[in-house]
C-alpha cells in the first residue's frame, strides 16, 4: 500500500473525484480482485495506524471519536491494531455504538473482542481530570456529510479542536463536505488527512486547506492507472486491486495540476530569437489612483518572458508609469489607436469604474475584442453590469479569452452570492464557462481552471499571497503565456500555478507582509528551471 505525499506527481494524485464516485470504485476494486468491502476497511485502518505512528512513534494515548458508517469501522481498527500494540486507546463513540451495520459493525465487534472498551461522548466532561490524549483519531463523519452538523457531533469537534493533541483524519476531516470544500457549521482542523483510494475534490479548495493539514492518499492496493513517479512514503505491499482508468465507468470531475508535468510546457525561445517573436502584450487599466495595478500587471509580463509590454492607462499617469521599470512602455486612451500592435490584451489592472473607465472598456470591446484577452478585476464588472455574456461580438471571440474572477466577481457574473459561488466552487466555475465562454480561472484557496470540456485544480500557493495586487500579477504572466504562443487554457493552467508557486518561494521569507512584487524573482527563477527542478524542493531550491 502506498500512503502518497502531493509533493511529488503521482497517478494517484492527478484526478479529484466525488465522493460518490469513490464508493463506485472501491465496489468495482472488490468486485474485481473477488474480496470483500471489508477488507479494503481493514487496509484502510491499517494505513491510518501506519501513519500515525510514523509521524507520532512516542504519543502513548489515542483518543479515537468514531461516529456512524464506514467511516466508524476504519476507527475501530485502528483501536484495535493501536491496543494490540500496547498503546493505551480511548474510544468515544458518537451516537449508539449498538446501531453500527455491515463492515463498522465488525470492526467494532472484534475490537470488543480484544478487550477494547467503548466510551460515550458525554463521559469527557465528567472525566476531565483524566490525561489529556497524546493523538486523536477523527472518524466521527468522513465522506457522507451532505448537510450541516448534528448537534452531537458538532459537540464532539469541539471536543477535538480544543485538544492540543494532533489530529488525524480519516478521508476527510468531519464537518467538511468531501465534494465542495465547504463547512456548514464546524469542522475538525486536522493535522493530517489521510484520504483513501482517490482525491477528494472538497479537500484541496474551499475551506479545504483551512482543516485538511498535510494530506496523503492511501490508494489500498487499488491502482487507478500506472504509476507515475515515486511515493513518498512506502508501507507494507499489498496485492494490488488493478482497476484502469480507461475501464471505469467514473469519470473525474477535475485533475490536480503538478508544476513538474507543467514546465515542461513553457515556451521555449529558439538560440537566434528576437523580442518580436516572444509577443506584445497591452495591459488596460490604471485610472487614476490605480497605476499600481496596471504596473504590476505589465512587470509581471515582462518576468515571464514577453518580449515587449505597452501600458495602456490614464493621461496623468504615462510619465510615471516607467519610471522603476524603463522597460516598459507607455501609453494613454483616449489618444491611442495602435490596438493592433498587441498580440495579447489584459484588460482590468486598476480600470476603476467611472466615465473614463466605461469609456476605454467600450472601445476595447468595439475595436478589438477579437484579439486573445485576459479579462480581470475592473473588466469583469463592466462585462457582468452590462450583461456582456452573449454580446455577439465577444462570444465570437470567446476561445481566444481567459476571464479571471475572484469569487465575489464570481458572483457578480452569476447574479448570485459570494456564499452561493463558495458553497461549489467547481459548479461555479463551470456556471461561468458556460455562460460566457473562454476559459475561467476562479481565484482563492485551490484555484480552479476551466474550458469547456476540463477542470484543473491548483494546490500551491499560501494565504500569504491575500494581499493586493497578486491577481494583476497573475493577469500579466497569463497575458504573457498568451502572447508567447500558449492557449489559453494551457496559459492559463501554468500561469496559476508558476504564480502559486512563486508565492511558496517568497513566502519561505515570512508570509504576514510579503508584496505581490516580491513574487517577481522567483516567478523569473521558476521559468528558468531546467530538468534538475524535480529533484528539488520548489520553496528552498535545494535537493530533496
Amino acid at each position: 500500500m502506498d500512503i502518497i505525499g502531493l509533493e511529488k506527481s503521482h497517478s494517484l494524485t492527478q484526478s479529484l473525484w466525488r465522493s460518490e464516485q469513490i464508493r463506485h470504485l472501491e465496489r468495482q476494486a472488490a468486485t474485481a480482485a473477488g474480496i470483500r468491502l471489508f477488507e479494503l476497511m481493514e487496509r484502510a485502518g491499517q494505513a491510518v495506524f501506519n501513519q500515525a505512528c510514523l509521524s507520532w512513534p512516542n504519543a502513548g494515548c489515542w483518543w479515537i471519536f468514531t461516529g456512524g458508517g464506514n467511516n466508524a469501522g476504519d476507527g475501530y481498527i485502528v483501536a484495535r491494531l493501536a491496543q494490540t500494540a500496547s498503546i493505551s486507546v480511548r474510544v468515544i463513540q458518537v451516537g449508539d455504538a449498538a446501531r453500527l451495520t455491515g463492515g463498522a459493525a465488525r470492526a467494532r465487534d472484534e475490537y470488543v473482542a480484544e478487550g477494547g472498551l467503548i466510551d460515550a461522548l458525554a463521559n469527557l466532561e465528567s472525566q476531565a481530570s483524566e490525561p489529556p490524549p497524546d493523538l486523536i483519531i477523527d472518524a466521527l463523519l468522513g465522506t457522507g456529510l451532505i448537510g450541516p452538523v448534528r448537534e452531537d457531533f458538532e459537540h464532539a469537534i469541539h471536543h477535538i479542536n480544543n485538544h492540543r493533541a494532533p489530529v488525524v483524519a480519516i478521508d476527510v476531516p468531519s464537518g467538511l463536505c468531501a465534494d465542495t470544500g465547504q463547512i456548514l457549521t464546524i469542522a475538525v482542523a486536522a493535522e493530517q488527512t489521510v484520504c483513501m483510494i482517490g482525491l477528494k475534490f472538497g479537500l484541496l479548495t474551499g475551506r479545504g486547506p483551512d482543516v485538511v493539514g498535510r494530506l496523503l492518499l492511501a490508494n489500498l492496493g487499488v491502482e487507478l492507472d500506472a504509476p507515475l513517479g515515486t511515493p513518498l512514503l512506502e508501507t507494507a505491499a499489498l496485492p494490488s486491486l488493478a482497476l484502469p482508468l480507461a475501464a471505469l465507468k467514473e469519470t473525474p470531475v477535475a485533475s490536480l495540476m503538478h508544476w513538474s508535468d507543467l514546465r515542461q510546457g513553457l515556451p521555449q525561445r529558439r538560440r537566434g530569437a528576437h523580442k518580436g517573436e516572444a509577443g506584445r502584450v497591452l495591459v488596460i487599466g490604471g485610472n487614476l489612483g490605480m497605476s499600481g495595478a496596471i504596473r504590476l500587471a505589465g512587470e509581471a509580463a515582462l518576468r515571464t518572458g514577453a518580449g515587449l509590454v505597452r501600458l495602456l492607462s490614464h493621461p496623468d499617469h504615462q510619465a510615471s508609469l516607467n519610471l522603476t521599470r524603463p522597460e516598459l512602455m507607455t501609453a494613454s486612451f483616449p489618444n491611442f489607436h495602435d490596438w493592433d500592435w498587441a498580440s495579447t490584451l489584459v484588460l482590468g489592472p486598476g480600470l476603476g469604474r467611472n466615465d473614463w473607465a466605461q469609456a476605454l472598456f467600450s472601445e476595447v470591446l468595439l475595436v478589438a475584442s477579437d484579439q486573445p484577452m485576459v479579462i480581470d478585476a475592473d473588466g469583469l464588472w463592466f462585462l457582468a453590469k452590462e450583461r456582456l455574456a452573449n454580446h455577439p461580438r465577444l462570444a465570437a471571440a470567446s476561445r481566444s479569452r481567459v476571464l479571471t474572477p475572484h469569487s465575489g466577481e464570481a458572483a457578480l457574473l452569476l447574479g448570485c452570492t459570494v456564499a452561493e459561488v463558495e458553497a461549489d466552487r467547481l459548479a461555479a466555475v463551470r456556471a461561468i464557462q458556460q455562460q460566457y465562454g473562454g476559459v475561467v480561472v476562479l481565484k482563492g484557496a485551490g484555484s480552479l481552471i476551466a474550458d469547456e470540456c476540463h477542470v484543473r485544480l491548483c494546490h500551491y500557493g499560501n494565504c500569504g499571497m491575500a494581499s493586493g495586487g497578486m491577481g494583476d500579477v497573475l493577469s500579466g504572466i497569463i497575458g504573457a503565456l498568451m502572447a508567447q504562443g500558449l492557449t489559453p487554457f494551457n496559459a492559463a493552467s501554468l500561469a496559476v500555478c508558476v504564480h502559486a508557486l512563486a508565492g511558496d518561494m517568497a513566502a519561505t521569507q515570512g508570509k504576514l507582509g510579503m508584496l505581490a512584487a516580491d513574487l517577481f524573482l522567483p516567478l523569473r527563477s521558476l521559468i528558468n528551471q531546467d530538468d534538475k527542478y524535480d529533484d528539488t524542493d520548489p520553496t528552498t531550491g535545494s535537493c530533496r
